[in-house]
Parts: C-alpha cells; sequence; structure tokens
C-alpha cells in the first residue's frame, strides 16, 4: 500500500467512525483529540506536520487513543499519560507495522531499522516502537 493510500485508509476509518478531522493551528503540538459521548473529533496541526508520513502517523495516533479510550485530560499524572501513550502507540504500531508482515520483511532481509522504516513507509521511531511492542508480548 502506497504512502497516499495508506494515509487515506486511515481518513477513510476515521469516517466510518463518526470521527471529524479537521486542520487547525495547534501552536507546537502536531495532533490534538477531542471525545464527548458521541461526539469525537481529531485536529491536526498542518503548521507542525512535515510530510505525509508523519501525517499519517499523527492521524492514527489520534485514532489509537480514541479506539483504546485513553484520551487524557491536559494535567493528568504522569503514570496516566505514559500509560495511554503506550496503548495508542501499540495500536498505531499494530495498524502501521503488523507483526506478520514485520516478520516477512525480516525475511526478505531487511534488517535496518531506517530499511524498515522504508518498507513500511513509516519513521524509524515507529519502528523502534514496533520492535519494542512485540519484544513486549513476545512476538519477536
Amino acid at each position: 500500500m502506497s504512502p497516499d493510500e495508506k494515509l487515506q485508509s486511515l481518513y477513510d476509518l476515521a469516517d466510518e467512525h463518526d470521527v471529524g478531522v479537521y486542520f487547525y493551528d495547534l501552536g507546537d503540538d502536531k495532533a490534538v483529540t477531542v471525545s464527548d459521548g458521541a461526539f469525537a473529533a481529531i485536529a491536526l496541526n498542518p503548521r507542525a506536520i512535515g510530510s505525509v508520513q508523519d501525517e499519517t502517523e499523527c492521524l492514527c495516533h489520534e485514532l489509537g487513543h480514541l479506539a483504546t479510550g485513553t484520551l487524557h485530560p491536559p494535567r493528568s499524572d504522569e503514570a496516566t499519560v505514559l500509560r495511554s501513550e503506550y496503548r495508542a502507540a501499540c495500536w498505531v504500531v499494530h495498524h502501521l507495522v503488523p507483526p506478520d508482515e514485520l516478520m516477512e520483511a525480516i525475511r526478505f532481509g531487511c534488517t535496518e531499522v531506517w530499511e524498515l522504516a522504508e518498507y513500511f513507509g513509516v519513521s524509524e521511531d515507529c519502528i523502534l516502537d514496533a520492535v519494542k511492542i512485540y519484544r513486549n508480548r513476545g512476538i519477536l
């Protein structure tokens, strides 16, 4: 799937779940999500997002917060924030770097972080998260 198709599939997923996606200047923040009952919206900051890859990862991360029910108020304690960010990161990794596809890429010789990032169309940080999460779960 091309990077543009991957991004479009996330917008389609948001649309299927009635999640509004808007573009808004958020200062230094790349994205935020709000939810109240049946209402959910994601704001993406076009001034802070530099590429299709970045937009894909930001949108996926915010959808992950909604899918896992891990939104947290701005002044949440550190443990709550870390737990919710980890759960959202797990959701991102599952959708952008599925474990079976990661293992297949490794079998075909993609073993460097940068190679895997190019293969999946994600950042190197996303690949490192995938390795950490899948190791924690005993998949790798």
